[in-house]
């Protein structure tokens, strides 16, 4: 049985730290010392977010900002917003070497509505050849029945996101999320990533929400994102089982519906580690 699961996806920016060599000290040996790491470029704090084009996957459509906003008319087909869409520039851009690559990237965040619709996504920007290349996947991203999201921040090496949890079973979407989740995103390989409290997917293994314990009779091998060229969480090993969603081993869902992975919690002896599994080693091939 194939099954999918949806993870949520988050950001934060930094100015380099410089470590101070004294000039003209050789070690103990006769070798020169070990040169400072050199600043981060800033250029791309000159590139022009407010008339770029962006990729909006709450909408998965790409749209052409000018001067920060955007609209399209109430004829345009626009799921799942009816009546067009809007879209808005968010102050507060953050920067920080994101990819450790000597170059600053950007976390900027774009307010999307239309019809019920109203969405907010953080997009790490990376400057690459000269210019600013906006990654897919969202590092946040909030809808109308969550909680803002409280705030993206550079830090070293990433963005610091500070948001809720929504929780079926507490919340309603008058109420929001219930449960506050700091942590901090980076890049890896190109794909972003969850670098503190510890490496894993952006998605949220919320314990309330993975509660179906399996347990695969071969090793898994654990993943930052739903792709097989996705960074890996930690070796592939075996597990004293993998906590998932009641949905992710539900008999009702379609074909169309299932998918290749599923977000686990996966447990060995005391250790937990948040990822996203390939369902055929998790439930056997379909």
């Amino acid at each position: 049985m194939r099954v999918s699961v949806v993870g949520r996806l988050a950001i934060v920016s930094l100015a380099p730290a410089l470590t101070l060599v004294p000039s003209g000290c050789f070690a103990t040996d006769g070798t020169p010392p070990t040169p400072p790491p050199s600043v981060a470029s800033r250029e791309i704090r000159e590139f022009d977010f407010a008339n770029a084009e962006w990729l909006d996957t709450s909408v998965s459509e790409t749209e052409k900002l000018q001067d920060g906003a955007a609209r399209r008319s109430e004829d345009t087909a626009l799921s799942p917003m009816s009546g067009g869409g809007s879209w808005k520039l968010l102050d507060g851009a953050q920067f920080a070497d994101a990819d450790g690559d000597g170059d600053e990237d950007a976390a900027v965040g774009l307010a999307t509505s239309g019809g019920q619709s109203a969405n907010v996504g953080w997009y790490i920007w990376l400057w690459q050849g000269g210019t600013a290349v906006q990654l897919r996947r969202a590092i946040v991203s909030t809808t109308r029945c969550d909680r803002p999201i409280d705030g993206v921040t550079a830090v070293a090496g990433g963005f610091e996101v500070r948001t809720f949890v929504f929780q079926s079973n507490v919340d309603n979407c008058a109420g929001g999320g219930a449960v506050p989740v700091t942590f901090v995103a980076g890049v890896r390989d190109g794909w972003p990533v969850r670098i503190r409290p510890e490496f894993g997917p952006l998605a949220t293994c919320d314990p309330k929400a993975l509660t179906v314990p399996l347990r695969p009779g071969g090793e898994v091998q654990l993943r930052v994102d739903t792709d097989a060229r996705a960074p890996i969480v930690e070796p592939a090993q075996r597990y004293d089982s993998l906590m998932v969603s009641e949905l992710s081993v539900s008999p009702y869902l379609t074909d169309e519906e299932r998918g290749d992975w599923v977000l686990a919690r996966a447990v060995r002896g005391d250790k937990v580690t948040c990822g996203y599994a390939h369902v055929d080693q998790v439930l056997g091939p379909a």
